[in-house]
């Protein structure tokens, strides 16, 4: 099982013309299924970083969208018109017409509890949580992947709207997580990493330096073109 990182806020393999851009995504390539977590804002970034890392837009199998922000779901139309045979997993509170739109265009599936989508493979199913705007907090669900490996489970995150704790309550159901890659958001409960022995903060991490100072030996920094390869 390997993770490649192809949409992020910064770079982290020196290959000529990989592109960052505002949102994440990640490729994920398992025995059973290829699976695209997240599309960053931008389509045609989103394609061409996959291009320049050897990943063919039509080998994907299905694609999973950890929440309906833009800058997690705005290249999934150019995705599915490259590869119109693909699976879409959203959110059942996605709004009608967005649902609407995904479904003319692929095989979707409306999550809401937590569940197996492909052998070894699961969502969170929605977690709520929630985000400051305007003095007020606005509610926002949000679904993460759990998948398992030899070393243990990885947990993969969009933005962590609805907050790590939540997240790793949800994996630890299935096994000992082993490692964490993707958006923290706002986190600070940093005694909940100690345990965990591979943590990649990426996208809208708001206190990353600080995770990677507490944690030098355990976090990397992440970036398009980061791999992480579980050999079985």
């Amino acid at each position: 099982m390997k993770i490649t990182i192809v949409y992020d806020n910064k770079i982290a393999k020196d290959i000529k013309r990989l592109k960052a851009g505002w949102g994440f995504s990640c490729f994920i390539q398992t025995k059973e299924k290829n699976i695209l977590f997240d599309t960053g804002w931008d389509g045609d970034i989103l394609i061409s970083n996959m291009k320049l890392l050897g990943i063919n837009p039509k080998d994907i199998d299905l694609v999973v969208i950890s929440h309906n922000h833009w800058d997690h779901c705005g290249g999934l139309a150019r995705l599915l018109n490259l590869n119109p045979n693909l699976k879409t997993y959203i959110l059942y509170s996605f709004s009608k017409h967005q649902k609407e739109e995904i479904k003319k265009r692929s095989d979707t599936y409306e999550i809401r509890k937590s569940s197996e989508i492909c052998p070894g493979v699961y969502t969170t199913g929605e977690i709520e949580g929630s985000l400051p705007i305007s003095k007020t907090r606005v509610s926002i669900k949000e679904q993460s992947l759990i998948i398992s490996t030899i070393k243990g489970l990885v947990v993969i995150t969009g933005c962590a709207h609805s907050g790590i704790n939540k997240i790793l309550n949800s994996a630890n159901k299935l096994g000992k997580i082993y490692g964490l890659l993707g958006g923290f958001h706002d986190f600070e409960e940093y005694n909940l990493l100690k345990d965990i022995s591979l943590i990649v903060p990426t996208h809208c991490t708001a206190n990353k330096k600080k995770i990677m100072n507490l944690f030098p030996k355990s976090c990397l920094e992440g970036g398009v073109g980061y791999q992480v390869d579980f050999q079985d």
